[in-house]
């Protein structure tokens, strides 16, 4: 079986990463924080050693404002929740997944507005299409690195600038570039960013990352921090204030080897390994006449290794199911981005979306190749 749906979720992991959860289990599965023996004492030493190497790769500005959440939705929603109120204004890019459209719709009964700039590929006109957007009373900017459908890129460090000359915090929906891009949470003064730790980190689902650089936040979540017990607030300080409950120690043992391959990897490295393979694929699809491309060019930095395609006019799930037939696994559909195929007319059909990982090769793109030229007579004919 070949695997290219490593936007979902990547696959194999890294051996370190299966290790790592496997002498978790084994050696320390104790709750950690909560008891003061020595495997929870173990257990607490593992999750600050995970805060520490993600400090490193994304330079944080602390540890402690490190968040260990469920996935990146949950990041997200910390955030969305946790800045706006009634009255407040958003600004989010018209490629935007529904983890932040969802409880922006949800807001809008509670007073919370928000209004939507358009992608371009000149980055001069997103920054003016985003100033354009901005209103008196916005309060936070939601806008993804890149293109989970697309792999378009954003200029966020310019939108960074923008929003905070105007006195807007900004948060980055960093799902499909963490690992794959640099992040300086520092240099680029960005207030949040966040992220899945099961894609470009290689980590196990289940994890997620917000970081805060700064900034005040509501928590999500209320309850048990294994610290000041007999305190019936929340506590004030990260990362207990947005860490209620058991932290799911396993998966964030699996995440710290994974950052840490990544770390040892470079993301350059990985990207440039990741992005000629999505370019070989890209250029391969361009001489086939019944394929549509929706990327006008596939630029080096400028475009996140994720192709969507379609062919003619099949459905993008009719042909994932075909070329999952023929031992390849990529994803259909909308891509839970409605917003991205309302902007880009893919609607109705959603698109076929091939992710490659660091793991993926020369040969299996060339097979998914050969097997698209080969299906698409077939698909054609039956329409």
């Amino acid at each position: 079986m070949i695997y290219l749906d490593n936007g979902a979720t990547t696959f194999p992991k890294p051996q370190s990463v299966k290790l790592k959860v496997n002498e978790s289990f084994n050696k320390y599965s104790a709750n950690p924080g909560r008891s003061g023996h020595r495997l929870s004492l173990m257990a607490a030493t593992e999750i600050y050693e995970c805060r520490k190497s993600i400090k490193k790769l994304f330079n944080a500005n602390s540890e402690d404002n490190v968040i260990f959440t469920l996935n990146c939705t949950m990041a997200l929603n910390t955030v969305i929740f946790g800045m706006l109120k009634k009255g407040d204004h958003v600004v989010i890019s018209s490629l935007e997944h529904n983890s932040v459209v969802r409880p922006l719709e949800y807001l809008k009964n509670k007073g919370v507005s928000y209004s939507v700039f358009d992608y371009s590929d000149d980055p001069d006109e997103i920054i003016d299409n985003v100033r354009s957007a901005i209103k008196p009373e916005t309060k936070l900017c939601v806008c993804m690195h890149a293109s989970n459908v697309f792999g378009f890129k954003f200029p966020i460090e310019r939108i960074c600038a923008l929003c905070h000359f105007y006195g807007i915090k900004i948060c980055i929906d960093a799902a499909q570039s963490a690992g794959v891009f640099p992040i300086d949470m520092q240099n680029s003064d960005f207030d949040f960013v966040c992220t899945s730790g099961h894609k470009g980190l290689y980590g196990p689902m289940g994890t997620g990352i917000l970081l805060i650089n700064n900034a005040e936040l509501k928590p999500l979540l209320f309850g048990g921090t294994g610290t000041d017990s007999i305190n019936t607030q929340q506590p004030d300080e990260p990362p207990e204030r947005f860490e209620s409950g058991t932290q799911n120690l396993n998966g964030i043992a699996g995440l710290r080897a994974g950052v840490d391959f990544v770390r040892k990897r470079g993301t350059m490295n990985i990207y440039k390994h990741e992005f000629f393979l999505a370019k070989h694929l890209y250029n391969e699809l361009g001489k086939l006449p019944f394929v549509k491309l929706y990327n006008k060019n596939f630029e080096f930095k400028k475009t996140a290794p994720v192709l969507s395609f379609n062919i003619d006019e099949i459905h993008s799930e009719e042909v994932v199911r075909v070329l999952n037939n023929n031992g390849i696994c990529v994803r259909g559909g909308l891509h839970c981005s409605p917003f991205a195929h309302k902007f880009m007319n893919t609607i109705d059909s959603g698109t076929v979306r091939v992710v490659p990982s660091i793991f993926s090769t020369r040969f299996e793109i060339d097979r998914l190749i050969y097997v698209i030229k080969n299906i698409s007579p077939k698909l054609l004919a039956k329409r």
